[in-house]
């Protein structure tokens, strides 16, 4: 059948046709060894005639209804040859794997919007393979071999895509743009490239890995997942990274993510804004060092709080509280410093910040309570033992001053007190509206009362103490206008209506 379509037949047709009935790998060169260097397919285009197999020969084999029906259902099955032409399947139908191992196919795989069932090309050196919009119900196999450029796009594989090992050459060397894969997507065990995977809008069933992965060049190269959905893990371990490595995971969308540290792109090159995550499977997992990780980005993405809320909540999810805290104020402290701010909304952030860690810390603001409390007690304590602060009615004022105490009657001072009613709004506990300082008290006889001479022999005492009482009274006023300030905070950070998580 074979000679009558296609004529006289080299030595590997011939071997090829009458071992398609049976389960056979039909190997052209001298030994059967994939590792023999007589079969690297790298100097395929040497081989002779001897080794020479037409690609029409082979889509035959696959599409043909008559050949077909010969071949055994494990599918064409060829090694070690030189493949003639363009190898193209395009738009056809077969339900017969194909199996070329070792082959040299300079030409290219086309298989645009055919249905295969299988297609193994393993430790082969090929041309372009181009499966656009193609439905392939078992594997694609592109294991050690040297490829010039693949295409998926928008595709249907429904198994695995396993490019362990590959050296993918080409300016695209991989795009499954809007694939469905419903198994793994591997680039496993030296694979290496010098340009970026493409898996953008792509639907991946199961687990896109990257593990000892090599990228390569001084062009842009990587992984572009942007809008992708992997339904388990994303890994990316032990990838060797250049200075125009770029990972790129922006709205993507996968069960979880297994990294490490050493294989996160430069500063710069790696976007996360939109991407979900379910966990982290595997590499760090506290706060300290995904912050790290999420300022691998570009500074201008700093700002976008969605990667800080993603990480927060996975970080909550896994028990880490104060991970997560550390997070948001982490996101909060970013707004603050790259946002464009007016001064006014700086200073503001700057005092949640420091007062409530903008709403994430509200307890914080206790230890700001005590401190004021704490030194208002002291200056105060001092100002009433050297009389700056005194009695507010008239009557007390002058036993005051005569005596140095307050009638019996009349509340005494307490500094402790004084200054935590005058720090909290709306609490009187009868100091404030009684006790008060008082810069006119020197000019009024109160230097004469203490000193034992009159005013006016006392100038520069006089005047010294009016100066301090009066900056006793203006530390009043920032006593009580800080009062105001952080205690409501106080209460709103408690009530979570400062967070914006």
């Amino acid at each position: 059948m074979a000679r009558d379509r296609f004529g006289n037949l080299s030595a590997a047709e011939l071997r090829l046709v009458r071992r398609a009935p049976y389960r056979e790998l039909a190997w052209s060169g001298p030994s059967d060894d994939p590792d023999n260097p007589l079969n690297n397919p790298a100097h395929g285009k040497s081989w002779g005639t001897d080794r020479t197999i037409r690609a029409p020969i082979i889509v035959w084999l696959m599409t043909n209804k008559d050949a077909s029906t010969h071949v055994d259902p494990s599918g064409v099955g060829v090694a070690g040859a030189l493949i003639h032409g363009l190898l193209d399947l395009s738009y056809s139908e077969s339900s017969l794997p194909l199996t070329m191992l070792s082959c040299a196919i300079p030409e290219g795989v086309e298989f645009s919007s055919a249905h295969l069932e299988e297609l193994d090309l393993r430790r082969s050196s090929t041309g372009p393979i181009d499966g656009e919009q193609a439905v392939v119900r078992g594997d694609i196999t592109l294991q050690r071999g040297r490829y010039d450029g693949i295409s998926l796009f928008r595709s249907e594989i429904g198994g695995t895509v396993d490019l362990s090992g590959a050296h993918l050459i080409g300016a695209e060397p991989f795009s499954a743009v809007e694939a469905v894969i419903h198994g793994d997507v591997l680039f496993h065990e030296g694979f290496t490239t010098a340009g970026t995977i493409d898996l953008r809008l792509a639907h991946i069933g199961e687990a896109v890995s990257f593990n000892h992965a090599i990228f390569t060049g001084d062009g842009d190269n990587g992984l572009n997942a942007e809008r992708a959905i992997v339904d388990e893990a994303i890994y990316w371990v032990a990838i060797t990274t250049g200075p125009h490595t770029e990972l790129d995971l922006s709205d993507a969308h996968a069960g979880s993510l297994w990294d490490d540290a050493a294989s996160w792109p430069a500063p710069g090159n790696l976007n996360v804004t939109g991407f979900v995550y379910g966990d982290f499977s595997g590499g760090p997992d506290d706060a300290a060092q995904r912050l790290e990780w999420l300022h691998r980005q570009p500074v201008t993405l700093w700002v976008q709080p969605q990667p800080y809320r993603q990480l927060a909540q996975v970080l909550s999810r896994n028990g880490a509280a104060e991970g997560a805290i550390q997070v948001h104020i982490a996101k909060e402290n970013a707004m603050t410093r790259y946002g464009h701010l007016t001064m006014p909304d700086r200073v503001w952030r700057f005092i949640l910040r420091i007062t409530i860690g903008y709403g994430y810390r509200p307890l914080q603001a206790l230890w700001w309570i005590l401190l004021f409390v704490v030194i208002g007690a002291l200056f105060f304590a001092w100002g009433y033992r050297t009389m700056l602060i005194t009695p507010t009615e008239a009557d007390a004022y002058e036993a005051f001053v005569r005596t140095g105490d307050p009638p019996l009657h009349y509340p005494s001072f307490n500094a402790f007190v004084y200054s935590l009613e005058n720090f909290l709004p709306v609490v009187d506990l009868h100091q404030g509206t009684y006790w008060r300082p008082n810069p006119l008290h020197a000019r009024h006889g109160g230097v004469a009362a203490l000193s034992g001479r009159s005013a006016a022999d006392t100038p520069d005492v006089t005047k010294g103490r009016e100066t301090a009482a009066r900056i006793l009274r203006w530390y009043l006023w920032i006593h009580i206008l800080a009062g105001w300030t952080i205690t409501p905070l106080l209460f709103a950070g408690l009530a979570g209506l400062l967070r914006t998580d």
